[in-house]
């Protein structure tokens, strides 16, 4: 059923570029060579994913690429004409050079080297209100495209959709929780909301649903993808400012999830997450300053029950005392249901204010990057706001080099150089 439902994903997505391209022939048929060189810089590269810009049109889906002799991986093209690829590892200073031949499309996610289908690569399965996203066989995290299902202690008010749970390791560990009708209900996986906002006057809090000012719902799912190197979806999230008696529309939010296959077991999983706000009307919408909103994390019920138990790391070493400081990533962890286990969120150097400031609640297992804290912004019609933050989850305690190592990945990509040959 996994193994049909995939084909059927993949059938879809290219039906849909074929009807994009509209030139009634297939460019990737066509049989046009490139070669793509791929520097390291100075960093020691593992795992990592690399972006191509195709310089010329190529249909979206799975190809076989070449390397050093005659090692295949796979190049995923999507709808916007780049190219991804995982690095297996590339030293410091160090060039690699692969074969791309557009004639290789595949129907089916495949390696290249005769393994294909479900456990070689990433996944995306719909159900009625939720998205489950895969990496090798594996649960990463569930999207709720629909509404939940809040317990009968909560009323309607915290019925929504547009946000991340669960969030799990790669054996399988929970790591995240919403709805929970004991402890801040409104807290939902990873989500995003503002909280002390002005605009036109009034003051909405997206955050605080329980408030009745303002709340964020799903607009609508854009689409989904799966592929040999990521899986992932698009969608749309409406911010609704209740405070003046009638409904107004302030912010739409486009979400861009990506969830990454990187093959050999790295002890790890990976997905990205970005966010683009547009103002609806003519007026900005004010951010005073304030010590979170944004981007959310909420953690497992289990650590909120046993927060001595629970850890905060930051690339700068600190633990809860690193409230209010400025990092470039930021571990959280503790016991679910027995099982030790933990996400590093990283930050974008693109991010506004980057690095930037952190609230980590004093005992609620609650991370946000708040970059509020250093003062008022806002955002303005014609000017999106975007956010990007890679997660990496995994199993135990967190190892600060591998975190730091992922982070330059994200931070400083590989330079890629490419170019058709004969």
């Amino acid at each position: 059923m996994i193994r049909s439902t995939l084909v059927f994903l993949i059938l879809f997505s290219l039906l849909t570029a074929a009807e994009l391209l509209g030139s009634g022939c297939d460019p990737a048929k066509t049989g046009t060579v490139f070669e793509i060189t791929v520097s390291s810089g100075s960093i020691d590269r593992f795992g990592t994913v690399v972006q191509i810009s195709l310089p010329a049109a190529v249909a979206p889906g799975n190809y076989v690429l070449e390397g050093p002799d005659g090692h295949k991986s796979v190049l995923q093209v999507d709808q916007a004409n780049t190219g991804w690829l995982i690095l297996d590892h590339l030293p410091a200073g160090s060039d690699i050079r692969f074969r791309f031949d557009t004639s290789t499309y595949r129907d089916e996610i495949d390696d290249g080297n005769g393994s294909a289908g479900y456990e070689s690569g990433a996944m995306v399965i719909m159900h009625e209100n939720t998205l489950d996203l895969f990496s090798g066989g594996r649960h990463v995290i569930s999207f709720f495209h629909g509404v939940n299902n809040p317990p009968e202690e909560l009323d309607a008010r915290y019925r929504r959709g547009g946000y991340i749970h669960p969030v799990k390791t790669p054996a399988g560990t929970v790591l995240s929780s919403h709805l929970d009708p004991d402890r801040l209900p409104h807290h939902s996986g990873i989500w995003s909301a503002w909280t002390n906002t002005s605009y036109q006057g009034r003051t909405p809090d997206f955050w605080n649903v329980d408030q009745g000012t303002g709340r964020v719902d799903i607009e609508e799912l854009v689409g989904t993808w799966s592929g040999g190197v990521h899986a992932g979806f698009e969608s749309v999230n409406r911010f609704t400012d209740l405070s003046s008696g009638e409904p107004v529309t302030v912010l739409l939010e486009n979400w861009k999830v990506r969830v990454y296959y990187v093959p050999g077991n790295p002890g790890y999983h990976m997905f990205d997450l970005e966010i683009t706000q547009s103002i609806q009307g003519s007026d900005p919408l004010t951010l005073p300053e304030y010590r979170y909103g944004g981007i959310g994390f909420r953690g497992h019920a289990d650590w909120a029950d046993h927060p001595e138990t629970t850890r905060f790391l930051t690339s700068e070493g600190l633990g809860r005392d690193g409230h209010g400081t400025r990092t470039r990533w930021c571990h959280v962890g503790g016991y679910s249901d027995g099982e030790l286990g933990g996400v590093a969120i990283l930050g974008h150097p693109s991010n506004y204010r980057f690095p930037q400031t952190v609230r980590i609640h004093p005992e609620e297992p609650f991370f946000n990057y708040a970059p509020t804290q250093l003062g008022d912004m806002e955002i303005r019609p014609g000017s999106p706001y975007t956010s990007r933050l890679r997660f990496i989850t995994y199993d135990g305690d967190p190892d600060a080099d591998i975190i730091e190592r992922l982070w330059a990945d994200y931070a400083m990509p590989p330079v890629v150089h490419i170019e058709e040959v004969d």
